[in-house]
């Protein structure tokens, strides 16, 4: 029995050990919090704090350092109301209260510039409004207290992205790769606490950006942005989507824990004050996580493991700002060996060794500080640590084991960036900031070529590069309906010497105080992989790296959204877009373009020379949590191409041509006869996906080559058919006097649907095999908060 099942055992015990005369009892827990300025970050005082109980209110006002406290609020689930005579009123809708942890939330007021003549029933600034004030469009909240509840999601925030709109995730369960608007998915940027961070994933391959699970835990995350097309002048460095990630504050007046353990492994978090004179706060996540059960369900023939650790320390002082340090690091490992008895070959798979290995580490420390309640200054260093191999051995029949591919590659990026943002008047605010980044890389690649039957040496480098990003960006509120965004991103690479000035641009137009019209547009331009630049290749003959002088992939994005308020838990929200990508790298000859790649798994040699184009449509309909039931409708249509050297226009990887997504949950109180303190929750997530396209197996090319090759004469010609996919989860969440027990079942995709997780040639069965991709995973787990 596996220490996490074990573990999971004596949690059940635990939870069955309250006394039953308590447990009757109609327990209460508390809220508490700051609200401060949303553009100055200065902490307000005399907000009046409201929780909407049926039939009555409990309130309470803000200090003079923006805190207040609420106790003795039943548990269950409610909205909270902020209110000030100057300010826009906010609601922050569904907030979960237990009975032993204390719920803090941080809430930011946006200033009232223009006084209206009649009364606004619906405030200006609602839930699911972006963390980053400066973003009026194709920007989704990441509201981490409503996605916890979204089926299918198993606890990682990249999965749950892709239940918006626009946003198409993979199909496997061995993946978290996701599609933002049919763009590839090494188009999207993540960043943590206002600084870009390496790929935060566990099995992260070379050159992508996702992988199984997201190395840092939901339980950390504050609310965070994720943005899908003409983001802000502040982001660089990325053609598809921009994932801002922020930790929350641990609680720095008392102690609070939580252990989960399931058939993934072991959960575990604390967080507290440092002391009990100053304002300080840690909080630390630590998981454990084995595959062993899941490991055939996900279509793993290996036992993949892996480890993370996240945190945040919070040092305010009195009068130097605050301080923050965090990081993230996580270890995983995945050792599929060969079996060398000839007599029991039956696949190619059987004779291959395949390593892949993903360890990363960040660590920053971030400086806030206001001067003069006008202006603030933001400033963080991060240093952190990438290493990522994918090697492949292989036996041959006369017993020599033969290196088949190697990929290995290590950075290390030191990264240093600075803003200010200063409030001119009541109506111009604007941000200005550098990012630099020196990065040392090594990287090393080979193939073996049975044709020439030799081993071809395509990398081995080491050197450092230096990225240099600056921006500014203003907001101008010019009339209480007409909202300007205006300002440009510069990028510099060291490498090829390639630069880019870069205009952003967007307009809010308040049409009434239930609905709004908003235009962007934005060109957007990121840095290929550093192996793609170094590669070395054959050139008339001689060896080069021919890649050294390939340019920036850039990108038009123009979008027109509109955003209706049908009344005051149910949203409507409609985007149309169109993406014009140029200066795409592609082959000299043929139709290879990077448009289509996850990862960087094949090296060539690429010319700036072709095109790609999104457009589409993204609506979404979402009622936020009332009476326990919430839903989020939504469907996008869209097409995704791409041209080659030729001009010649092919449909791209990620074309699935449609999406529609329905989630839906509903909470039930139980136990009113012992005091009405249990909920269960039941939700689902049912998802429509077109079938992507995909490019035929060349079988007599792949014979004589001994590996797959692809019959790149009809790029993405055959499609996978389309797929219905369900998911499901049952959460049953108890308190107790002194903690309170969380129940989760998860099934992933109930009715097995998935399409081949990819086609290849088997050289011992001489034939092109399908590999099914991961379908039917159930999870369980259990969760103690003390």
């Amino acid at each position: 029995m596996s220490f996490a099942i074990r573990l999971l055992l004596i949690l059940f015990a635990v939870s069955l050990l309250a006394p039953g005369r308590l447990a009757a009892q109609s327990l209460t827990g508390t809220v508490r919090g700051t609200v401060h300025d949303r553009y100055t970050q200065r902490p307000l005082e005399a907000v009046q704090v409201q929780v909407l109980l049926p039939g009555r209110q409990l309130g309470a006002l803000t200090d003079s350092l923006g805190r207040f406290r609420i106790e003795g609020i039943p548990v269950g689930r409610y909205d909270l109301n902020f209110e000030r005579r100057d300010y826009l009123a906010y609601t922050q809708t569904g907030v979960l209260i237990g009975s032993n942890k204390e719920v803090q939330v941080e809430i930011a007021l946006e200033e009232r510039i223009f006084q209206m003549n009649t009364v606004n029933l619906y405030p200006t600034r609602r839930k699911g409004a972006a963390r980053n004030e400066m973003a009026a469009l194709s920007a989704l909240s990441f509201d981490v207290e409503e996605t916890r509840k979204f089926a299918g999601g198993l606890d990682d925030p990249t999965r749950v992205a892709g239940n918006f709109p626009g946003i198409v995730a993979s199909q496997f369960t061995s993946e978290n790769f996701i599609s933002v608007r049919g763009n590839s998915p090494r188009g999207l940027l993540y960043r943590l606490e206002g600084i870009d961070i390496p790929n935060p994933n566990h099995f992260a391959r070379i050159g992508s950006s996702g992988g199984t699970f997201t190395i840092f835990s939901q339980q950390l995350l504050a609310n965070s942005d994720f943005f899908i097309g003409a983001f802000p002048a502040e982001y660089g460095n990325a053609t598809a989507g921009v994932f801002d990630v922020h930790f929350r504050n641990g609680n720095h007046e008392r102690r609070e824990f939580a252990v989960q353990a399931g058939v993934l492994g072991v959960d575990l978090a604390a967080e507290g004050p440092l002391s009990a004179r100053r304002r300080g706060s840690y909080l630390v996540n630590y998981r454990y996580a084995t595959l062993n059960f899941a490991k055939h369900l996900i279509g793993y023939t290996s036992v993949p493991t892996y480890h993370d650790l996240s945190f945040k320390i919070n040092l305010p002082t009195d009068k130097a700002g605050t301080f923050s340090i965090f990081g993230i690091a996580g270890l995983s490992n995945r050792l599929v060996s060969e079996q060398r008895d000839s007599s029991l070959w039956t696949r190619d798979l059987d004779r291959f060794r395949l390593l892949l290995r993903s360890d990363m580490a960040a660590m920053g420390i971030t400086h806030t500080y206001l001067i003069k309640e006008r202006t603030l200054v933001k400033s963080t260093l991060l240093g952190a640590f990438s290493l990522q191999r994918d090697n492949k051995d292989y036996f041959e029949l006369d017993g020599v084991l033969r290196p088949r591919d190697y990929n290995e590659y290590t950075r290390q990026p030191l990264s240093f960036t600075t803003s200010v943002k200063h409030t001119f008047s009541r109506r111009h605010t604007n941000k200005t900031g550098v990012i630099v980044s020196s990065t040392w890389h090594k990287y090393f690649a080979q193939i073996y070529d049975y044709v020439e039957n030799r081993q071809d040496l395509l990398a081995d480098e080491q050197d450092r590069t230096l990225t240099v990003q600056a921006y500014s960006q203003s907001q101008l509120r010019l009339s209480p309906k007409f909202t300007l965004n205006a300002g440009l991103h510069y990028l510099y690479f060291d490498l090829t010497r390639d630069q880019s000035l870069e205009p952003r641009l967007s307009l809010h137009w308040q049409l009434d105080p239930r609905q709004s019209l908003a235009f962007g547009y934005g060109l957007h331009s990121r840095i290929e992989d550093y192996g793609t630049y170094v590669t070395r290749l054959e050139v008339n003959g001689q060896p080069m790296r021919p890649n050294l002088d390939l340019g920036f992939l850039k990108t038009h994005h123009l979008v027109l959204g509109y955003e209706a308020m049908l009344s005051d838990h149910l949203r409507f929200r409609s985007e149309a877009y169109y993406q014009h990508l140029f200066d795409v790298p592609v082959e000299a000859e043929g139709t290879y373009s990077v448009i289509n790649l996850n990862e960087l798994d094949q090296l060539r040699i690429l010319v700036n020379g072709g095109t790609a184009r999104n457009y589409g449509l993204d609506l979404g309909l979402e009622r936020f949590s009332r009476r326990g039931l919430y839903y989020l409708l939504n469907a996008s249509l869209f097409n995704s191409t791409y041209t080659d050297i030729r001009g010649q226009r092919h449909n791209s990887a990620f074309n699935g041509n449609y999406k529609g997504h329905l989630l839906m949950g509903k909470e039930f109180r139980t136990g009113r006869r012992r005091g009405g303190n249990s909920m269960l929750g039941v939700n689902t997530t049912l998802s429509l996906i077109g079938g992507r396209y995909y490019t035929p197996v060349d079988l007599e090319a792949s014979r004589l080559a001994r590996e797959t090759v692809l019959d790149e004469s009809r790029p993405f010609s055959e499609q996978d058919p389309a797929l219905f996919i369900a998911d499901i989860s049952i959460t049953l969440h108890t308190n107790k006097p002194r903690y309170s027990g969380t129940w989760a079942l998860q099934i992933k995709n109930i009715f097995q649907s998935a399409a081949p997780d990819y086609r290849e040639y088997d050289a011992t069965l001489d034939q092109v095999v399908e590999l099914a991709g991961a379908g039917f995973l159930p999870v369980m787990s259990y969760k103690i908060e003390f």
